[in-house]
């Protein structure tokens, strides 16, 4: 069976709504998800994940998992096998089922839980979901190869064992005039024995407006530091508030907060 094979990780940070799809190559599926991420620990210890197919064409879908490392940098590092992958959550993960076909313009859910196993080191394990999509061949001739395309979505899955923590902090490194407004660069660090996971707002507190949303942002263990540059379009009306706060339900949750001054820009 000869495919075409295009990879896809749902780590983008800027994406505007809880799904994501993607119109990868011609004749290939056209699948959303309701999730960028799965993350389980003491407080969510199942979750479900909602595949629906956009497209016109029945679909099938193969999940399996696979493995990649972090840099300091916050970079995805290809592994040779999982046996190189620093905290895997492979052998701690179940779920179901492992194949779907998906009617056009109609969904389905996977059911993720993970496995307590006895003397695991504390802290996250990660993987990935490997989601192996394709139009489903209605008319496959027997003897012919089914020449198609296919894409792999990828969806990192963190499973979080025993009292797994972490902390964040922000530093302002410059504000410079840029254009008509102004760029600011923000050094934010992370400590702990786990990922970030969360959203990222800076809010203009004379107006009350949102200025700049991450909505998915991540800093991966073991990274402990992200730079971010921000272009503001015009000079706040008030102190700008920067705010991180990951998703309520989560364990030992983390939200920070940094105060600008309005006198800086």
């Amino acid at each position: 069976m000869n495919k075409i094979a295009k990879s896809i990780f749902l780590l983008a940070p800027l994406l505007a709504s809880a799904s994501f799809s993607q119109m990868a190559l011609a004749g290939a599926a056209s699948i959303t998800f309701d999730k960028y991420r799965i993350v389980l620990d003491k407080n969510s210890q199942s979750a479900e994940l909602t595949l629906r197919n956009s497209e016109g064409k029945n679909a099938e879908c193969l999940l399996d998992l696979s493995h990649y490392n972090f840099s300091q940098s916050n970079e995805l590092l290809e592994v040779a096998s999982v046996k190189s992958t620093y905290m895997p959550a492979k052998k701690l993960l179940r779920y179901s089922p492992r194949s779907v076909s998906i009617p056009s313009q109609s969904s389905q859910r996977v059911k993720i839980s993970y496995r307590r196993r006895a003397n695991l080191t504390p802290g996250e394990y990660i993987s990935f979901f490997r989601i192996s999509c394709s139009e489903k061949n209605e008319n496959l001739v027997k003897g012919k190869p089914n020449i198609g395309a296919k894409v792999n979505y990828n969806l990192p899955v963190h499973v979080r064992i025993g009292d797994a923590a972490a902390s964040t902090a922000f530093e302002v490194t410059s504000i410079t005039p840029f254009a008509e407004g102004y760029k600011l660069a923000l050094k934010q660090t992370r400590k702990g024995n786990r990922s970030l996971v969360g959203g990222l707002k800076l809010i203009d507190q004379g107006s009350g407006e949102v200025i700049k949303h991450i909505r998915n942002f991540s800093l991966y263990r073991p990274a402990e530091v992200e730079n971010h540059v921000f272009i503001l379009d015009e000079k706040p009306s008030g102190n700008v508030l920067v705010e991180f706060s990951e998703k309520s339900n989560v364990f030992n949750r983390v939200t920070q907060k940094i105060e600008i001054k309005n006198a800086l820009f």
